[in-house]
């Protein structure tokens, strides 16, 4: 994982002191480089990367971290490396479970295989409201962006399907309706997207067991959507990104 990818899903790493700033990186370093030894040099290179502007030397820092009691840095010929202890509260910290770099990795490579424009947006904004910790709203956007996909999905290959089967599933609703088939985006809006999943499962367009995915992961988003005391935690938002993408957007072929 990079630096900046690192950093853009972390800290608000600008507003931090130098000092601040070195830990994190000399930890980086350890963590993500897997470097079992850095140099002054090595902690620049990092500066350089991230586009910012770094303290007249960086040696007195170290220095500084080496000083300290109990210290934050030990050194020996092959360069600095941080204190065990200090490496231990960081990585408990900051450091990624696999499903987060897991997910941080497929939401970075999915815009190669979503050509849509409308679900790119939607993408685009999971993965801003993902990497800045608005978990919320992360599982709304993946929401939006699987279920756009879905309707994609069905009107480029299944519509005449869908239209036989929703007058059969919800008659008193379809006489109702401003239209009596489906022949567009917009026309979807004649049923809840609850409705639309039984449509689909009905017809089988989908599974059963991709409407039980569906099924759920729509109760989550209206959770996370509407006003309540119930949190939502980083680890639910993966699951429901993790899910939502691998079994709607990548696998159904539009």
């Amino acid at each position: 994982m990079s630096l900046s990818d690192v950093v853009a899903g972390g800290p608000s790493f600008s507003k931090w002191s130098h000092a601040d700033r070195i830990r994190f990186l000399a930890w980086f370093l350890h963590y993500h480089q897997k470097r079992e030894r850095f140099s002054s040099g090595d902690i620049g290179k990092c500066y350089e990367e991230l586009s910012m502007a770094q303290p007249s030397s960086i040696s007195p820092f170290l220095a500084g971290m080496e000083k300290k009691k109990p210290k934050q840095l030990l050194r020996d010929k092959g360069g600095y490396y941080l204190e065990h202890s200090l490496w231990e509260k960081m990585t408990a910290k900051y450091g990624q479970r696999k499903i987060t770099v897991q997910v941080t990795k497929m939401l970075m490579d999915l815009p190669a295989k979503v050509p849509d424009v409308d679900e790119r947006e939607f993408l685009d904004e999971a993965l801003i409201c993902y990497r800045n910790g608005a978990f919320r709203a992360a599982i709304v956007m993946t929401w939006n962006l699987a279920f756009d996909h879905l309707l994609n999905f069905i009107l480029k290959h299944h519509l005449a399907r869908f239209n036989t089967q929703w007058p059969i599933s919800y008659a008193k609703q379809h006489a109702k309706a401003r239209v009596s088939a489906i022949s567009s985006r917009d026309d979807f809006g004649e049923l809840k997207e609850s409705e639309i999943l039984t449509v689909c499962k009905s017809a089988t367009i989908i599974t059963a067991d991709l409407h039980k995915i569906l099924d759920e992961k729509l109760g989550k988003r209206n959770t996370a959507a509407h006003p309540s005391t119930i949190g939502v935690s980083q680890i639910q938002a993966e699951g429901v990104i993790d899910d939502l993408v691998n079994n709607v957007v990548l696998k159904l072929i539009v």
